[in-house]
Protein backbone atom coordinates (compact mmCIF):
# COMPACT_ATOMS: atom_id res chain seq x y z
CA UNK A 1 0.00 0.00 0.00
CA UNK A 2 2.97 2.05 0.51
CA UNK A 3 4.49 1.69 -2.62
CA UNK A 4 1.61 2.87 -4.63
CA UNK A 5 1.09 6.11 -2.40
CA UNK A 6 4.70 7.00 -2.84
CA UNK A 7 4.44 5.80 -6.58
CA UNK A 8 1.26 7.70 -7.02
CA UNK A 9 2.28 10.89 -5.58
CA UNK A 10 5.83 10.74 -7.49
CA UNK A 11 3.86 11.23 -10.67
CA UNK A 12 1.52 13.91 -9.36
CA UNK A 13 4.46 15.66 -8.65
CA UNK A 14 5.89 15.69 -12.05
CA UNK A 15 3.00 16.52 -13.38
CA UNK A 16 2.95 19.49 -11.71
CA UNK A 17 6.74 20.16 -12.40
CA UNK A 18 6.54 19.76 -15.83
CA UNK A 19 3.68 22.83 -16.69
CA UNK A 20 2.84 23.37 -19.96
CA UNK A 21 6.57 24.95 -21.15
CA UNK A 22 6.98 24.59 -25.00
CA UNK A 23 8.30 26.32 -27.86
CA UNK A 24 5.72 28.62 -29.68
CA UNK A 25 7.09 27.91 -33.66
CA UNK A 26 7.16 25.03 -35.36
CA UNK A 27 10.71 23.89 -35.47
CA UNK A 28 11.08 23.45 -39.61
CA UNK A 29 8.49 25.69 -40.35
CA UNK A 30 9.11 28.68 -43.07
CA UNK A 31 8.39 32.38 -42.68
CA UNK A 32 9.10 35.50 -44.44
CA UNK A 33 10.41 38.71 -43.45
CA UNK A 34 10.64 42.39 -45.32
CA UNK A 35 13.55 44.56 -45.55
CA UNK A 36 13.28 47.96 -47.78
CA UNK A 37 15.47 51.51 -47.64
CA UNK A 38 12.64 54.56 -48.27
CA UNK A 39 14.94 55.78 -50.79
CA UNK A 40 18.17 53.38 -51.45
CA UNK A 41 15.26 51.13 -52.23
CA UNK A 42 16.49 47.51 -52.47
CA UNK A 43 13.29 45.68 -51.43
CA UNK A 44 13.92 41.92 -49.84
CA UNK A 45 11.11 39.36 -49.15
CA UNK A 46 13.35 36.17 -48.21
CA UNK A 47 11.81 33.45 -47.06
CA UNK A 48 13.97 31.95 -44.36
CA UNK A 49 13.37 28.61 -41.93
CA UNK A 50 12.68 28.51 -38.36
CA UNK A 51 15.50 26.33 -36.88
CA UNK A 52 18.48 26.48 -34.87
CA UNK A 53 20.48 26.91 -38.64
CA UNK A 54 21.41 30.06 -39.40
CA UNK A 55 20.68 31.18 -43.51
CA UNK A 56 21.94 33.77 -45.50
CA UNK A 57 20.38 36.19 -48.20
CA UNK A 58 22.28 38.43 -50.65
CA UNK A 59 21.01 42.07 -50.66
CA UNK A 60 21.93 44.67 -52.59
CA UNK A 61 25.90 43.14 -52.44
CA UNK A 62 25.21 42.40 -48.45
CA UNK A 63 25.22 38.90 -47.37
CA UNK A 64 22.72 39.11 -44.57
CA UNK A 65 22.43 36.29 -41.66
CA UNK A 66 19.29 35.39 -40.23
CA UNK A 67 18.85 33.08 -37.24
CA UNK A 68 15.79 32.75 -34.72
CA UNK A 69 15.10 31.49 -30.93
CA UNK A 70 12.21 30.19 -28.89
CA UNK A 71 13.29 30.98 -25.51
CA UNK A 72 11.06 29.28 -22.94
CA UNK A 73 10.74 31.98 -20.26
CA UNK A 74 8.35 30.61 -17.94
CA UNK A 75 5.32 27.54 -17.66
CA UNK A 76 3.20 30.21 -20.32
CA UNK A 77 5.46 32.85 -21.24
CA UNK A 78 7.87 32.70 -24.17
CA UNK A 79 10.28 34.92 -26.42
CA UNK A 80 10.27 34.74 -30.08
CA UNK A 81 13.61 36.21 -31.43
CA UNK A 82 14.91 36.62 -35.19
CA UNK A 83 17.88 38.76 -35.85
CA UNK A 84 19.59 39.91 -38.80
CA UNK A 85 22.86 40.99 -39.35
CA UNK A 86 25.60 41.83 -41.94
CA UNK A 87 28.97 43.72 -42.59
CA UNK A 88 27.79 46.94 -43.92
CA UNK A 89 24.90 49.76 -43.57
CA UNK A 90 21.48 48.31 -44.84
CA UNK A 91 20.12 51.59 -45.12
CA UNK A 92 22.71 53.91 -46.48
CA UNK A 93 21.19 57.15 -47.73
CA UNK A 94 21.47 59.27 -44.64
CA UNK A 95 18.23 60.26 -43.16
CA UNK A 96 16.34 57.40 -44.61
CA UNK A 97 13.62 55.66 -43.28
CA UNK A 98 13.28 51.77 -42.80
CA UNK A 99 10.55 49.45 -43.59
CA UNK A 100 10.34 46.14 -41.41
CA UNK A 101 8.22 43.06 -41.27
CA UNK A 102 7.93 39.63 -39.92
CA UNK A 103 5.41 37.57 -41.44
CA UNK A 104 5.49 38.85 -45.20
CA UNK A 105 3.81 36.53 -47.47
CA UNK A 106 4.60 33.56 -45.03
CA UNK A 107 3.73 34.07 -41.33
CA UNK A 108 5.27 32.53 -38.30
CA UNK A 109 3.81 28.57 -38.05
CA UNK A 110 2.79 28.42 -34.22
CA UNK A 111 2.31 25.07 -32.27
CA UNK A 112 -0.51 26.13 -30.52
CA UNK A 113 -2.46 29.53 -29.89
CA UNK A 114 -0.52 32.16 -27.99
CA UNK A 115 -1.22 36.10 -27.35
CA UNK A 116 1.32 38.50 -28.78
CA UNK A 117 1.45 41.25 -25.37
CA UNK A 118 4.96 42.33 -26.63
CA UNK A 119 7.04 43.16 -29.59
CA UNK A 120 10.32 45.34 -30.08
CA UNK A 121 12.79 45.71 -32.23
CA UNK A 122 16.28 46.94 -31.71
CA UNK A 123 18.84 48.14 -34.42
CA UNK A 124 22.80 48.13 -33.79
CA UNK A 125 25.38 49.75 -36.04
CA UNK A 126 28.84 47.91 -36.95
CA UNK A 127 30.38 48.36 -33.55
CA UNK A 128 27.18 46.73 -31.60
CA UNK A 129 25.76 50.03 -30.37
CA UNK A 130 22.07 50.22 -30.16
CA UNK A 131 20.79 52.84 -32.38
CA UNK A 132 17.18 52.33 -32.09
CA UNK A 133 15.04 50.74 -29.91
CA UNK A 134 11.41 50.49 -30.41
CA UNK A 135 8.53 50.75 -27.63
CA UNK A 136 6.45 48.03 -27.75
CA UNK A 137 4.97 47.63 -31.13
CA UNK A 138 2.32 44.59 -30.22
CA UNK A 139 -0.80 46.97 -30.58
CA UNK A 140 0.11 47.51 -34.30
CA UNK A 141 -0.56 43.52 -34.94
CA UNK A 142 -3.39 43.16 -37.19
CA UNK A 143 -4.12 40.37 -34.53
CA UNK A 144 -2.82 39.57 -31.60
CA UNK A 145 -5.28 38.17 -29.47
CA UNK A 146 -4.60 35.18 -30.32
CA UNK A 147 -1.51 36.16 -32.82
CA UNK A 148 -1.31 35.14 -36.15
CA UNK A 149 2.55 35.33 -36.39
CA UNK A 150 2.94 38.10 -37.95
CA UNK A 151 4.02 41.90 -37.75
CA UNK A 152 2.32 43.88 -38.84
CA UNK A 153 0.46 42.22 -41.41
CA UNK A 154 0.92 40.00 -43.85
CA UNK A 155 0.42 42.40 -46.48
CA UNK A 156 2.30 45.68 -44.96
CA UNK A 157 5.39 46.99 -43.25
CA UNK A 158 6.80 48.66 -40.51
CA UNK A 159 8.55 52.29 -40.63
CA UNK A 160 11.23 53.37 -38.78
CA UNK A 161 12.18 57.03 -39.75
CA UNK A 162 15.53 58.93 -40.03
CA UNK A 163 17.93 55.77 -39.60
CA UNK A 164 19.60 55.72 -42.65
CA UNK A 165 23.10 56.46 -42.85
CA UNK A 166 23.73 55.41 -39.37
CA UNK A 167 25.56 51.99 -40.42
CA UNK A 168 22.57 50.11 -39.29
CA UNK A 169 24.27 45.94 -39.30
CA UNK A 170 22.01 44.14 -36.87
CA UNK A 171 17.87 44.21 -36.37
CA UNK A 172 16.22 41.97 -33.89
CA UNK A 173 12.75 41.25 -33.10
CA UNK A 174 11.66 40.45 -30.14
CA UNK A 175 8.10 38.68 -29.58
CA UNK A 176 6.76 38.04 -26.08
CA UNK A 177 4.21 35.70 -26.24
CA UNK A 178 1.72 34.19 -23.61
CA UNK A 179 0.09 30.57 -24.35
CA UNK A 180 -3.87 30.56 -24.46
CA UNK A 181 -4.67 27.86 -22.20
CA UNK A 182 -6.72 24.75 -23.15
CA UNK A 183 -7.93 23.20 -20.20
CA UNK A 184 -7.23 19.46 -22.10
CA UNK A 185 -5.27 17.91 -19.46
CA UNK A 186 -6.05 17.61 -15.98
CA UNK A 187 -4.28 20.09 -13.29
CA UNK A 188 -2.29 18.51 -10.77
CA UNK A 189 -5.47 18.91 -8.03
CA UNK A 190 -7.32 16.85 -10.03
CA UNK A 191 -5.05 14.57 -10.57
CA UNK A 192 -4.57 14.14 -6.62
CA UNK A 193 -8.21 13.84 -5.85
CA UNK A 194 -8.42 11.00 -8.27
CA UNK A 195 -5.53 9.58 -6.73
CA UNK A 196 -7.28 9.91 -3.32
CA UNK A 197 -10.40 7.82 -4.76
CA UNK A 198 -8.29 5.20 -6.04
CA UNK A 199 -6.13 4.70 -2.63
CA UNK A 200 -9.73 4.34 -0.91
CA UNK A 201 -11.04 2.13 -3.15
CA UNK A 202 -7.43 -0.07 -3.00
CA UNK A 203 -8.05 0.16 0.54
CA UNK A 204 -11.23 -0.74 1.17
CA UNK A 205 -11.02 -3.87 -1.42
CA UNK A 206 -8.40 -5.28 0.80
CA UNK A 207 -10.18 -5.00 3.82
CA UNK A 208 -12.91 -7.16 2.21
CA UNK A 209 -10.60 -9.81 0.81
CA UNK A 210 -8.73 -9.92 4.31
CA UNK A 211 -12.56 -10.55 5.83
CA UNK A 212 -13.24 -13.48 3.56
Amino acid sequence: MKKIFVSLMLLIASLGATGSAWAVVVTGSTYGLYLEGEFSGNPAIPISVFDNTPATFVRDGLVVTVSESDTILSDVTNRISINLSTNGDLFPIFNEGAYLGVGTLDVLDLAFPVNLYDARITMLDLAGNVIFASDNLAGLAVQSQPWDGSLPTPATSLFVSEIGGQDVANITFDFYVTHVIQNTVPEPGSMLLCGVGLLAALAMRRRRQSRM
